[in-house]
């Protein structure tokens, strides 16, 4: 399933001279009408909202993509994501992000958040710097400071990120060259955890789940 993952990424990180950054990239729902998705992500989404480690464990494919060094299967998964204690883990809200942004079609299944296959970045750009305001209304503020004066009202903006020293506020570019600083949540990168998935056999499941390219 390692070769399924590098076969999908370059949809979302082949470099392409002729294709400028489009200004705003709303999530795409291309997935509905493949019988039994819809219910495999509302069971999907409760899992996440429930925080219920055996029945996410239950939703991968026995060799699901972990990681890009060679990490396989849900045992790998579960470390990975500290699901075997009984301590918080970072992927519920990460889970909850990623499935409220849409979902793609690729060649070999399906993908979330859709702008994994929407995105096609510039060439010669430098693609960690390049995030989606993943929000229908972000505001972008003259300072890092809450009661900082807005500038503008985002909605799915392209922008390039100037400022991440910050952590929870990152100063972000608009095409239009204005600048001003969101919320680190509102952004996310192309780059950054997208999930894979399969009907096998009559039943969905997630056959990968990584970041990086």
């Amino acid at each position: 399933m390692r070769d399924l993952a590098f076969r999908l990424l370059p949809f979302a990180l082949i470099a392409t001279a002729a294709q400028a950054y489009p200004l705003k990239l709303p999530p795409v729902e291309e997935c509905g009408s493949e019988p039994g998705f819809m219910a495999f992500r509302d069971r999907l989404r409760d899992v996440a909202a429930r925080k219920d480690r055996q029945a996410l464990l239950a939703m991968l494919a026995p060799d699901v993509t972990v990681n890009f060094g060679g990490g396989q299967g849900p045992e790998a998964f579960a470390e990975a994501w500290g699901l075997g204690g009984t301590g918080e883990s970072d992927i519920w809200p990460l889970l909850r992000k990623i499935l409220a942004l849409g979902c793609a079609v690729s060649d070999e299944g399906f993908v979330m958040p859709s702008l994994t296959i929407q995105f096609e970045p510039e060439e010669d750009d430098d693609f960690f710097d390049t995030f989606v305001v993943a929000s229908p209304a972000a505001t972008l503020r003259s300072a890092p400071e809450a009661n900082s004066k807005a500038i503008a009202t985002l909605a799915w903006d392209v922008v390039k990120a100037v400022d991440q020293s910050r952590g929870a506020q990152t100063k972000v570019r608009l095409q239009d060259g204005r600048e001003g600083w969101v919320y680190s949540e509102e952004l996310y990168n192309p780059a950054y955890y997208r999930m894979f998935l399969q009907n096998r056999g009559g039943k969905w499941v997630i056959v990968a789940f990584v970041a990086g390219d």
